[in-house]
């Protein structure tokens, strides 16, 4: 393995340390070294470049993923037997084993503390981050906590991370307390802002099968009982052998007491009676995922390694999430029962795609927009061929009805994603995701559009393979492009990189 030459590759500048963050622009050559070792071999023959220990011993290999164009390779930082917060490095490489990027984010040596105390305990921070949240008296529930290096801009300092479920309402806390002084150092919401069988579904929603909305409301504007033909007869496949909703993809277990049990697996439910939102669940999240098999992502390339866990009726409010925590899909019932939208399943279903693959996805505003526009692109894409022309680029028709109604889209629905939305028009402030999001789906839609649901679903979610939490529009753009490369040998770079120009997203 021979250093990289300058002029040979490009660099995006860390912020703090003075190294790389990201080097990409190359491609070495094709090897027949395991990807482990040659991963090992490109970090230490570059480790000047990159601020990294020559002998790799605060570097830890933590796993392999294979995605279908590629092979990633994850280390992460520890520095006096404990984990750094966010310092990985990652080395990308094809199916013939040609490195074309390597992600840092480690902590160059001479910016290590050299004080290595931790002086609160467990218990004194884990009191720390309960008090920190002011809901002491809301059932407040610990999954874990660990001491860690917390990067504080050009500093490290000792913390805690507290991850805590907060019930009723519910949320998923991670808090990071400062281990010496016992301040609050970073805190976030984790939840996403929610045999064969036969049974009937909405697919996706009444209102596109019907082809309009009339038949659904009455003059007031209220809910009217759905006709018998907005119902699709369909096959649940993959079921057990238990009776409920369950599977090898999907899992009504979080329901308890409420789940239904059919042992003749006959589900004809409709929406108002008991269990249809457990039926829809499980029909689409199954197929969907089938769905990501036939792209390719099975057996040692699956995405999700065991059933989803759902709660069809999970809160009362009208409000879905995934919890990164729980690995669990949450549906509310206000208004209309979000699971009774089969594009609403999918959203959530999408950021749990995300989750799968890079883990604590959407820790920033662009990652945010992405993480949004991704899962509305995802469930949109699924069922365009189900939906009549006018429906295929909107989401959430049945459950957005009377938002979109109030805002006047046409058709009503809760977003489009076929709109003329640019990186301009991104608003950077919080809780404007789902605005932001719409610029990044209706960039995913223009690929669709051109190549179709399969080749456009395969390139962009093997792009995620090379994403991280803190992700960017931009290097979202190159990583479809990357993908394009490493599945298509990039047949359609040029068409893509003119819809990212269109959209006023740089590639870098």
């Amino acid at each position: 393995m021979r250093s990289l030459k300058p002029g040979t590759y490009y660099i995006e500048p860390g912020k703090f340390y003075g190294t790389p963050k990201e080097l990409w622009g190359f491609r070495t050559r094709a090897s027949s070294t395991p990807p482990r070792a040659l991963a090992k071999q490109m970090l230490i023959t570059n480790h000047d470049l990159l601020g990294l220990d020559i002998n790799m011993h605060d570097l830890n290999f933590v796993r392999p993923i294979q995605s279908l164009g590629a092979k990633h390779l994850l280390f992460q930082q520890s520095y006096a037997d404990k984990r750094i917060h966010r310092a990985y490095v990652t080395v990308h490489m094809d199916n013939k084993n040609r490195i074309y990027l390597v992600k840092n984010r480690a902590v160059p040596k001479e910016k290590l503390p050299r004080n290595t105390d931790f002086d609160l305990t467990k218990a004194q921070a884990i009191t720390r981050a309960k008090s920190a949240l002011r809901y002491l008296s809301r059932k407040i529930s610990i999954a874990d906590a660990e001491p860690m290096w917390f990067p504080q801009g050009k500093r490290l300092v000792p913390a805690w991370r507290i991850r805590l479920t907060v019930h009723k309402p519910r949320e998923e806390w991670t808090i990071f307390i400062h281990a010496r002084t016992g301040h609050v150092l970073s805190y976030y919401d984790n939840l996403a802002l929610a045999p064969n069988g036969r049974g009937l579904v909405f697919n996706p929603s009444p209102v596109t099968t019907l082809g309009n909305h009339e038949a659904l409301l009455t003059e007031k504007r209220t809910y009217k009982k759905v006709p018998n033909d907005a119902y699709h007869k369909v096959t649940l496949r993959d079921l057990d052998h238990s009776g409920y909703l369950d599977g090898k993809r999907v899992t009504t277990r979080p329901m308890k007491k409420k789940r239904i049990r059919r042992r003749d697996h006959h589900y004809d439910l409709r929406s108002r009676q008991a269990g249809f939102e457990q039926v829809m669940v499980y029909y689409h999240i199954n197929e969907a995922i089938r769905h990501l098999e036939h792209l390719g992502y099975c057996g040692k390339k699956a995405i999700f390694e065991k059933p989803i866990a759902v709660n069809a009726r999970g809160t009362r409010k009208d409000q879905s999430w995934y919890s990164p925590h729980e690995k669990m899909l949450t549906f509310g019932t206000g208004y209309i029962d979000d699971a009774e939208d089969g594009e609403t399943i999918l959203h959530e279903l999408g950021h749990a795609i995300q989750d799968a693959i890079c883990p604590n996805f959407g820790q920033s505003l662009e990652a945010a927009a992405i993480g949004e526009g991704f899962s509305d692109f995802f469930a949109a894409s699924y069922f365009a061929e189900h939906k009549p022309r006018k429906y295929k680029h909107c989401v959430m028709t049945w459950d957005g009805l009377l938002i979109g109604l109030d805002e006047g889209l046409d058709p009503p629905c809760l977003r489009h994603l076929k709109n003329s939305l640019t990186y301009r028009d991104f608003v950077h402030k919080v809780d404007h995701e789902h605005r932001n999001g719409e610029i990044w789906s209706g960039t995913l839609w223009m690929i669709r559009e051109d190549y179709g649901r399969d080749i456009a679903d395969r390139i962009i979610i093997e792009s995620h393979f090379q994403l991280d939490g803190f992700t960017t529009f931009a290097r979202a753009a190159r990583a479809i492009i990357d993908a394009d490369r490493n599945l298509y040998q990039g047949r359609h770079k040029t068409r893509l990189t003119t819809i990212f120009k269109r959209r006023g997203i740089k590639i870098k």
